[in-house]
Formats: structure tokens, C-alpha cells, sequence
């Protein structure tokens, strides 16, 4: 028979026993609570960090294309085409093992109370990893599609037209910048005489041995910036032929060269006294206020709309015709890649290449652009080798080392807009091929 100290002894194991289970009742109770309470993965902090990654991809990769322009490598187009990030988080808790009921034997043999479970000697309560745990899987999924379709050379290689070229100018973008980007040459016809000008260093600086006034390529640009050169459009309905089966009238947009007196004025300032009396004085073939036609005067496109229309600019300057050759979407890439090489290799012009002598430090240098403030970036396309200073708008590497755009590269900066949005206009989501999921988990 149990003693009166065995009773007391198990009286109090009880008691301690009942205060651990109690203990891990509120706990299970703690544990439903908390079941019920959804963990929520914030959206703004994933947007946004999908967000910058994106648009760090989409720079690195145009500035990978520029290098490999640069080097006369092929170029390569590709895209994200979608993200899914996803997130999973696990939170488990539950009860710990404990003893419950008197030990075995007690009550049937003195001494038995001290007999406990093998399994854990000395424990009532048992704590484990499947009491509480919690574990958490980040993965994000992402479709890298190309570009290499025929529909988006069709339109990458289609030299740029006025329409576009009046998208970029309504924008903001620096007349003077977009003209040095989507210009490939100038050809001036004057009294049967015809000269070109086209620059691409180190071939090609623009220079004609045959101007009587020696102007290079830099000039030309000058005189469109100094004369206020823009684009303006119409937009007008045009019936459908009587073929057509009763179609609803469309709209057509046309586009023209003209010259705006308030764009010239602003030009006028922006260049400064000196250097605009030196281009409307020395370099132009005949007074700015005989340029036409202006910006805002009657015009009729309907006339020459039937007419078939050439892939080039032309206009009259009086007894002067000019005609502008436009660059493609890839003729962009070429050209600044050809700057990029120009500056880092910093060739020497062949003997056959024609450059005014008194100008040859000049015309051998990198564009300026003449019609920013005091201060500003005037680099029309400005990359360091190496990591420069740390302070990288994009970086890059080739087989060749690293790539930077300093930070303070504005108006280069400025052209990595240009090309994402160029690339933007000649792609649609049809031309996108489809390719395998890349799944990334981090």
C-alpha cells in the first residue's frame, strides 16, 4: 500500500503536471489564434523591386548592344516578356509530447512511483521542431523572349520617318541631338551642283573638298538648328475609292519640313551671338528669311498623296535643294557605336580622308552639341573603360574589360531613352518569339 509520503509526493507531481498541461492548452489556443492571422506579402516592396531590376536589364542590355557595335560585333535583341515573383510562407504550431495519467505501476508496488516512460526519462513535457516552425520560399519566374523575328527587322531596319522624328522633337528632346542621331547625310543641289556630306568616323568625317564655303557635316546641323528646322503634321480624312464597298472614312496623318522663327530665336540664344552670326553669315547659302517653307502656312498634302514617296527628306531653300538621308533604328546603334570606338581607340584619319587643314583638331573630336546652357553635359555620347570614378549610370563588360556611363553623362543618358523607346515602336507583341521559362529562385 502507498505510504502517506508517496500520496504527497504524487499529489504534487500532479499538480505540476496539470500546470505544464494548462500551460500547453493556452498555448494551443495561441497556436489557433494565430492560424487564423494570414501572413501577407506586401506588394509595394516586390513591385518595386521588380520593377528596378527591369529597368536596370533593359539599360545594361542596350549598352551591351552599343559595345557589341562598337567592336562591329552583331547585335542581339531580347526581352522580358513577363515576372511572377511568388512567395510562400509556412508558420506551424502545435502542442508538445507531455505525460498525462499517474506512471505505470503506481499503486501496485512500493517504490513504483518512481517509475517513468523509457522514451524520455525524467520529462513530462517533450519539446520538438514540430511544436513551432516556420520556413519562407522566394522564386521568381520570367519569360526572356526574342527579338529576332522578320516583322521586328522589317521595322528596325526602316529608316526613321518625319512622323517619329516629330514624336521625339514634341518630347523635349534636343533638336540638335536628334538630328546628329537620325541623320546619315546631307545632299545640297545648287546651280546643278550637287555636294554630300556624311559623317562616320574614322571614314567619313563630312567634310567635302569640293565646298566652296568648307563645311563639314557639324555645320549642316548648325544651319537646321540656327533656321529653326522642325516637323509639322495634319491630320485629314480621306474617302474611300468606290471600289472600297461603302468603307467609312480614315484618317491620314502627313508630315512636312519647315522652318519655325521661334524655335530659330530660341537657337539664337541657346548658341550664343558669336556662333550664331558665324553660321547664318558664313556657313548658309542664302539669308534665313528667305528659308521656307514656314511652319503654319497653307499647305495642302492631299495633292502630292498619290504620288509615290521617296525614303528621303526633300525640300527647297529657294534655287537650293536639299535632301536628307535618315537613319534606321540599327543606323543608330552603328553611329554611336562608331563614337564609342572613335573614343576609345582614338583613330587617325587616312590620307585620303578629306578635312579642311585648319579644322582637323576639331573635326577628329568627339560631336559637341553647341546649343546647351553653361555648365551642362555638351558630349553627345560620353563611355569610360573601366568603372570610372564607381559612379555608373550602367555598366557593362566585353571581352575587351568593363564599361561605364558616368552619372553625370546627361545627354547620354538621355539617348538610352531614345533607344528603348525606338525599340518600343518597332516591336509588338506578336513579334516576340516564345522561349522556355527561366525560373530563378533566390
Amino acid at each position: 500500500m502507498p505510504t502517506s509520503l508517496d500520496v504527497a509526493v504524487w499529489g504534487l507531481f500532479m499538480w505540476v503536471r496539470v500546470r505544464l498541461a494548462g500551460a500547453c492548452l493556452a498555448g494551443a489556443c495561441l497556436a489557433v489564434l494565430l492560424s487564423a492571422c494570414a501572413v501577407i506579402d506586401p506588394v509595394d516592396s516586390r513591385y518595386d523591386t521588380v520593377s528596378r531590376s527591369l529597368a536596370k536589364a533593359r539599360n545594361e542590355s542596350i549598352f551591351l548592344n552599343l559595345i557589341r557595335a562598337s567592336h562591329d560585333y552583331p547585335l542581339s535583341f531580347v526581352t522580358v516578356a513577363n515576372v511572377t515573383p511568388t512567395m510562400t510562407n509556412t508558420s506551424t504550431f502545435g502542442l508538445p509530447a507531455f505525460l498525462f495519467g499517474p506512471p505505470a505501476g503506481f499503486g501496485t508496488a512500493a517504490g513504483a512511483i518512481a517509475s517513468l516512460p523509457t522514451a524520455s526519462p525524467g520529462r513530462d513535457v517533450i519539446f520538438g521542431n514540430t511544436t513551432a516552425s516556420n520556413s519562407t520560399a522566394i522564386g521568381t519566374n520570367f519569360n526572356v523572349s526574342t527579338q529576332e523575328t522578320s516583322a521586328f527587322y522589317e521595322g528596325f531596319l526602316k529608316p526613321i520617318d518625319l512622323q517619329i522624328l516629330d514624336y521625339f522633337i514634341r518630347q523635349g528632346y534636343s533638336r540638335e541631338l536628334l538630328f546628329w542621331l537620325f541623320t546619315d547625310s546631307v545632299e545640297v543641289t545648287a546651280q546643278g551642283q550637287t555636294l554630300g556630306t556624311r559623317y562616320y568616323p574614322p571614314e567619313d568625317y563630312g567634310c567635302s573638298p569640293r565646298d566652296l564655303k568648307r563645311r563639314c557635316f557639324r555645320h549642316f546641323v548648325l544651319i537646321a538648328i540656327a533656321a529653326g528646322v522642325t516637323v509639322e503634321e495634319q491630320t485629314l480624312q480621306k474617302t474611300p475609292g468606290s471600289g472600297g464597298g461603302g468603307g467609312k472614312p480614315q484618317s491620314a496623318i502627313f508630315a512636312r519640313f519647315c522652318f519655325n522663327p521661334v524655335l530659330a530665336e530660341r537657337a539664337r540664344s541657346a548658341m550664343g551671338e558669336a556662333l550664331y552670326r558665324e553660321v547664318t553669315t558664313k556657313y548658309v547659302d542664302l539669308p534665313l528669311k528667305f528659308f521656307s517653307p514656314r511652319c503654319g502656312s497653307a499647305w495642302d498634302p492631299l495633292q502630292d498623296a498619290e504620288k509615290p514617296q521617296p525614303d528621303t527628306f526633300n525640300f527647297n531653300v529657294g534655287p537650293i535643294n536639299f535632301k536628307i538621308v535618315p537613319r534606321s533604328a540599327y543606323g543608330v546603334f552603328e553611329f554611336i557605336g562608331a563614337l564609342i570606338r572613335m573614343q576609345r581607340n582614338h583613330p587617325i584619319p587616312a590620307a585620303t580622308v578629306y578635312i579642311p587643314p585648319e579644322r582637323a583638331d576639331e573635326e577628329q573630336r568627339l560631336p559637341l552639341l553647341q546649343t546647351v546652357h553653361a555648365g551642362e553635359d555638351a558630349d553627345l555620347v560620353r563611355v569610360v573603360s573601366g568603372n570610372g570614378d564607381g559612379r555608373c549610370f550602367v555598366h557593362t563588360w566585353f571581352y575587351d574589360g568593363d564599361y561605364c556611363v558616368p552619372e553625370d553623362a546627361t545627354n547620354t543618358k538621355r539617348i538610352f531613352s531614345l533607344l528603348a523607346q525606338l525599340i518600343a515602336i518597332q516591336t509588338t507583341a506578336t513579334d516576340l518569339s516564345i522561349t522556355p521559362v527561366v525560373r530563378v529562385i533566390q
